[in-house]
């Protein structure tokens, strides 16, 4: 009698979640806009989606509050040679990532999350900021660094930027970028998030463990495009 093969065990979210994690291994930042090179949301979901189809995975966003308000500053008119008004809507809240197993749906992994987005048109500024967001997550949930972290590109890029000092050292953040950080969070205060509490999730979002005043001109540029909703 012949013995029929066994099948091989469904797997479960957190394993299929694993075997997508495997299929992806540097970002390379290959777009730029508003000044920024970041990396391109089309990198992101080709490497990450065939595999979450092969296996049948969901990723489903669910925006849970959302509050709004209007940044007024002033920019550089190059046509007028002046400086003219300018308003931008910024739109934030809280959120929620779901990773569905298709094959068993109520087989789930939520994470919580936040959105932040800024533009001249409110619809924009929530577009930006969920696009943003996915991006986000994605690397930082898969812990896919970016080519930025690769030592030695690093090292030419800071060189380059002249983000070095005299003695080698990174740069130390400007007066001006840390106060123009500080106008961008007081915009966001509300009764549940303080500026401390938004402050400690911006360190949190940016990956680093120190106070503002100990940034460098490189930790600075980040924590405005994540505030802003622009990868950088």
């Amino acid at each position: 009698m012949t013995k029929t093969a066994e099948q091989p065990k469904p797997l479960n979210i957190y394993q299929k979640l694993v075997e997508i994690r495997k299929t992806v291994d540097v970002f390379v930042k290959d777009s730029q806009g508003y000044g920024y090179r970041y990396v391109s949301g089309t990198q992101v979901l080709k490497k990450i989606r065939e595999k979450m189809d092969e296996l049948g995975v969901l990723l489903v966003p669910i925006v849970l509050n959302q509050t709004h308000s209007t940044f007024n500053y002033t920019v550089w008119d190059k046509e007028n040679k002046r400086e003219r008004p300018k308003t931008d809507f910024v739109v934030t809240g809280d959120m929620k990532y779901v990773w569905i197993n298709a094959d068993d749906p109520s087989d789930r992994i939520e994470i919580p999350w936040q959105y932040m987005g800024q533009q001249d048109d409110i619809s924009k500024a929530f577009g930006s900021a969920l696009t943003y967001t996915e991006r986000y997550f994605l690397m930082k949930f898969f812990s896919v660094p970016t080519d930025e972290d690769d030592p030695d590109a690093r090292d030419t890029k800071e060189k380059q930027n002249g983000q070095l000092d005299k003695n080698g050292k990174n740069k130390k953040a400007s007066e001006n970028q840390l106060k123009y950080i500080d106008a961008l969070i007081s915009r966001r205060v509300t009764a549940d998030w303080t500026k401390e509490r938004l402050y400690e999730k911006l360190k949190e979002t940016m990956g680093v463990d120190k106070e503002p005043s100990e940034w460098t001109v490189e930790e600075a540029s980040k924590a405005i495009s994540i505030i802003t909703g622009r990868f950088e």
